[in-house]
């Protein structure tokens, strides 16, 4: 049992051993040559040879010195193998200069081993490094104060009277021969590692050189102690257009890159020069030619032989500025003429709705008065070109809004189920005029206020109601609104328009959607419009987060539809929803109307007159508020555009002196942000020229009956 144990222990230590010596030799094989290698080769073979010289002169402690100094050099080396590379380093040292300074103790001096110690000192540069360092003035020190050492304590011939004269010479003469090879060689080996260091230092200097010389910044040196340029790089020399290098030498940092630069430099003094961080910006140069150089620029601080310098580093921007220019200009210009486009749309608009307003309005009073049948027809034609065109001017200054995005959405509360049924009963009339039937079903949104733009969602179900019918000559049309997802702060809904009119094509589906695109010329010939509502339609979808979707089948129909999510505001049901209305007509209202235009003035006081409502009339700003100063008012509608004093100055002047009266801007511009402007400017609303003379009516009763509510 004993047996079988140890020779498990003895197996166990065989393999340790084994796998020690197996590392070892991978380390041998793979460790990268050095000076320390080739030293403590050199070293062993030496102190092999001496061993053995020593054993033949009978000396056997020199012997056991030699070994000693081997086996401390093989030591060295497997700590080199280990990474320990300064302690191995040392080491060498060490066994060296005892090994010599022992030997010639038991030998003698007479022998000629003192010797070694001149390769030894030799060794010692090419051991630790080709510059004067602390360690190595300490190893040479150390290495001299042996070999002095050594003559003073070993003495000139030993004791053993076995050894003869010529044994002494023979050992004297090959201790010399060795010494001179080793010196030789340790000597060479020097003279190469420092050709090497040599080849190195040049390719990092040529490596540099083309690294400074082949950069895209123009890198100049300049001393900061003279102020001069020390050095310039190939880049330094295009840019600025100096024809040689050697012109750039000791030129003054104003001459060549201005006081700017040369203010910069001052900046950084002596007293703090280490710490200061590297500076970057934008700097202008002037060429030689008095070319102007735009650039980036960076400066950092660094010392070379005690000199204090800074590298400036100059890369050239100066198309990257002209092109900012030019994109800055380009962009004012497009700027300028988006003011002059939106200022002309503006005034166009102005100018074309104050005739429409009087040609529509005119027309709504013909159709509302007595009239004959024979003139019936003309009144009709009057009518529908009238709003035709009008639809046409919205489109035009919707586009320009499409097209330039700049189309802003309104976020204000309005009760969802009230738009859509305002909407269907615009479409009444035109539905039965064409034997169409008109179906809807509202009742999953019905009592829901929500917030967003009650105008543009107005817009894009008009538009798709007015095409539904349009395209539909027999059949029906259906407006559906579906709940796809409530949630208690917001509502996702399916808004979906449907017709069974004469369908699009399918290859015609992606385009529906696209400007001025209608399916073809004979459809445009036959039913007309501008090719703008559904492009139109689209964009606004698309601002409420959604995206329009058409289904259609030739000959059949089709169906458009988007779904929204919008904010819920509140819940209002009929039996809790504002007060019933206190009056049918306007009887007894009293509106103060501040308009400048005779027509319009006229038209409004017509419709105005026949609802039974009393009307105070002013032609501009003044007169409108001397009328308010002097008489009670119910409502007041204000025209923008006036002489004398503007409508929002006639509204601030009212909002100061603390009245609540509701205001109703009555206007023919159109803006960005036109509704959140006015109501900041204190009007409660506003109603577009021309008018629809039902908008104008249930706003005043809407406005009135709060304001009467509000003051009981």
């Amino acid at each position: 049992m004993k047996t079988k144990k140890g020779a498990n222990i003895l197996s166990a230590s065989l393999g340790y051993w084994e796998k020690l010596a197996e590392e070892y030799y991978l380390r041998q094989v793979n460790a990268p040559e050095s000076p320390l290698k080739s030293l403590i080769q050199i070293g062993v073979a030496v102190g092999a040879i001496n061993m053995i010289l020593c054993t033949i002169m009978k000396e056997y402690g020199a012997a056991f010195a030699c070994l000693l100094a081997c086996c401390m050099l093989l030591a060295a080396n497997f700590l080199r193998l280990y990474n320990r590379e300064i302690v191995a380093k040392w080491l060498v040292i060490i066994s060296f200069n005892a090994g010599v300074m022992i030997v010639s103790y038991c030998v003698g001096l007479r022998s000629g081993v003192y010797m070694y110690f001149f390769p030894v000192i030799f060794a010692m540069i090419f051991l630790i490094d080709t510059k004067i360092t602390k360690e190595l003035v300490i190893s040479e020190i150390a290495t001299i104060a042996c070999f002095g050492f050594t003559f003073i304590i070993a003495p000139y011939a030993t004791t053993n009277t076995s050894l003869s004269g010529l044994e002494y010479i023979y050992n004297f003469r090959i201790n010399l021969a060795i010494s001179l090879v080793l010196t030789g060689l340790v000597a060479y080996s020097i003279l190469k590692t420092l050709n090497k260091k040599e080849e190195d230092l040049l390719g990092e200097k040529s490596l540099g050189d083309t690294i400074f010389n082949t950069s895209l910044d123009a890198i100049f040196i300049i001393d900061l102690e003279s102020q001069l340029i020390a050095d310039c790089n190939k880049r330094a020399i295009e840019l600025f257009g100096i024809n040689t290098k050697k012109g750039m030498f000791s030129t003054p940092i104003t001459e060549l890159l201005g006081e700017a630069a040369a203010t910069r430099l001052k900046a950084f003094s002596p007293a703090n020069f280490t710490s200061h961080s590297p500076w970057f910006g934008n700097m202008e140069f002037s060429a030689k030619d008095e070319t102007p150089i735009y650039a980036y620029t960076n400066i950092v601080l660094f010392e070379h032989q005690r000199r204090r310098y800074a590298k400036i580093s100059i890369l050239d921007i100066t198309e990257v500025r002209i092109a900012e220019v030019e994109t800055l200009k380009a962009k004012e210009r497009a700027e300028r003429a988006a003011k002059v486009k939106s200022r002309f749309l503006s005034n166009m608009s102005h100018e074309l709705r104050t005739p429409l307003n009087a040609i529509i309005g005119s027309t709504n009073i013909l159709h509302q008065e007595s009239h004959l049948e024979s003139q019936r027809q003309m009144l009709d034609v009057l009518k529908h070109s009238s709003e035709h065109m009008l639809e046409l001017v919205n489109d035009i200054l919707d586009y320009s809004k499409l097209e330039a995005d700049k189309m802003e959405l309104n976020n204000v509360p309005f009760n969802l189920s009230e738009l859509l049924l305002k909407i269907v009963g615009l479409f009444k009339s035109p539905v039965t005029n064409k034997n169409l039937s008109l179906k809807y079903d509202f009742e999953a949104v019905k009592g829901y206020v929500v917030m967003g733009d009650e105008m543009r969602l107005h817009q894009v179900l008009n538009n798709l109601l007015s095409n539904a019918i349009k395209f539909t000559e027999e059949g029906m049309v259906m407006v559906q609104v579906q709940v796809l997802m409530k949630r208690s702060s917001n509502i996702t809904m399916r808004f979906s328009v449907k017709d069974s009119g004469i369908g699009i094509a399918p290859e015609k589906l992606h385009r529906i959607f696209d400007k001025f695109y209608q399916t073809d010329a004979e459809t445009t010939r036959k039913y007309g419009g501008s090719g703008l509502g559904l492009a139109i339609s689209q964009y606004i979808v698309q601002k409420m987060g959604g995206e329009m979707k058409v289904e259609s089948t030739p000959g059949q129909g089709s169906t458009f539809s988007f779904t929204i999510t919008m904010p819920i505001e509140a819940t209002k049901y009929s039996y809790i929803e504002e007060p019933v209305e206190k009056f049918e007509d306007l009887q007894g209202v009293r509106i103060l109307v501040a308009e400048d235009n005779p027509v319009n003035m006229m038209i409004v006081k017509r419709f105005l007159a026949k609802w039974n409502a009393e009307v105070v009339e002013a032609v501009n700003g003044l007169e409108a508020l001397g009328h308010f100063s002097n008489q009670k008012f119910d409502l007041l509608l204000v025209d923008l555009e006036m002489p004398e004093l503007d409508g929002a100055g006639v509204v601030s002047r009212i909002r100061k002196m603390g009245s609540a009266v509701p205001i109703i801007a009555f206007t023919a511009a159109v803006y960005d942000h036109m509704q959140a402007d006015l109501i900041d400017k204190g009007f409660n609303d506003f109603i577009p020229k021309p008018f629809r003379p039902d908008d104008l009516r249930e706003k005043i009763i809407h406005y009135v009956n709060r304001f009467r509510v509000k003051i009981a």
